[in-house]
């Protein structure tokens, strides 16, 4: 335990080295960037379409703003409760300082918050709260689970659709929400489809476009990310509050932005001419894959859900998950990093959804054919 006193901590205000503000800056520098990139990206190409004329449908539109308006809320709803667990880290911080007296009113702002940021550790912290129980897993858990599938989605509908720095959206979701980067993704591939001609192909589509949609990267190249990624969030629970924790919940945040990345070669593209592929057989591989990843995603949550009714002492019946799904809703509000995170998943699901119906359901049109 230190000896200092009050007065020796106060004088020593003017000696301390800020570097724990300037990173904070800097995190929220980044995500605004991040965010603005994105809206470039979309407000070009949705000056393009106005400039064309080239709506496929006006209803197009209509599905544009439904997710511009889903990244808005989103953003609103994770953020207004992680701002508000910024406040709680802080309050709870204030209550245990005993080396320094907050109330002189030499004590700046700046100060306080140094002293803050460099004893908390706000993503331990964060994450470490949200997994603290079963219930609490339930909801942190899923979003390792559209984290990990999206990683794949971003990648095809990249280099279906030209979107570049697709790994700036990966990094968005990770270090802003999930869905708000996934609502931005969807927005921009809205406005990046060209209009079908009346035999159902796209117009104006080269050869190279062609031969970049039938591409795809080998299958461990994808599947391998996915799988420590799904091991990763399995696991991630029974390591909290020890040395592996932050390794193993580092892992998938590394691993996610390989299949996002992933890109053809020059010579890939006329191999992949060469030997025939088709842009019908690539699709039929990836609607295989989601499929596959949904079972998977499943029997994690039906793992996650069987934990939960263990932590409340009930057998598997109908009457115990009634009894859950009364009481789940309520966990979102127990502290404020795990309301960040359930909304985020709460988005993400609104936002799935909303994907599918304006496709129609159709999965060789979600993956863009």
């Amino acid at each position: 335990m230190s000896n200092s006193s009050p007065s020796e901590a106060q004088s020593g205000q003017t000696d301390i080295v800020y570097r724990s503000l300037p990173i904070l800056a800097s995190y929220l520098i980044l995500a605004g960037s991040l965010a603005l990139n994105g809206c470039r990206t979309i407000f070009i190409r949705y000056q393009a379409r106005i400039k064309k004329n080239d709506w496929e449908t006006p209803q197009r539109r209509v599905q544009f703003f439904l997710f511009a308006i889903l990244a808005a809320l989103s953003l609103g709803a994770t953020w207004y409760y992680m701002f508000a667990f910024f406040a709680h880290s802080f309050r709870n911080w204030e209550a245990s300082q005993t080396l320094v007296d907050l109330a002189d009113p030499e004590i700046t702002t700046l100060f306080k918050l140094e002293l803050w940021l460099q004893k908390a550790k706000l993503f331990r912290e964060a994450w470490e709260t949200v997994i603290e129980t079963p219930a609490r897993f339930w909801w942190s858990g899923q979003i390792f689970l559209w984290t990990t599938g999206w990683s794949v989605f971003l990648g095809v509908m990249a280099r279906r659709y030209r979107i570049p720095h697709v790994w700036a959206y990966m990094l968005l979701g990770q270090i802003v929400a999930i869905s708000f980067a996934q609502n931005l993704f969807f927005a921009t591939i809205l406005v990046s489809r060209q209009p079908r001609s009346t035999d159902g192909t796209k117009k104006d589509k080269s050869d190279a476009e062609d031969s970049i949609a039938a591409w795809s990267p080998p299958w461990y190249s994808e599947v391998l990310p996915v799988a420590i990624s799904l091991i990763s969030t399995v696991l991630v629970p029974t390591v909290a509050h020890t040395k592996h924790f932050m390794l193993m919940l580092l892992v998938p945040h590394l691993f996610l932005f390989v299949p996002a990345i992933l890109r053809p070669s020059q010579s890939s593209t006329i191999k992949t001419h060469g030997k025939g592929h088709s842009e019908e057989r690539t699709i039929r591989r990836y609607v295989s894959f989601f499929q596959w990843y949904t079972v998977a995603c499943v029997a994690i949550q039906a793992h996650s859900t069987f934990l939960v009714l263990q932590g409340m002492g009930q057998d598997i019946s109908v009457e115990s998950l009634r009894t859950l799904a009364v009481n789940l809703p309520s966990v979102i509000y127990e502290h404020p990093a795990v309301s960040s995170v359930s909304w985020d998943v709460v988005y993400c699901t609104i936002t799935a959804v909303a994907w599918i119906a304006v496709n129609g359901g159709n999965p060789k049109r979600m993956l863009g054919q």
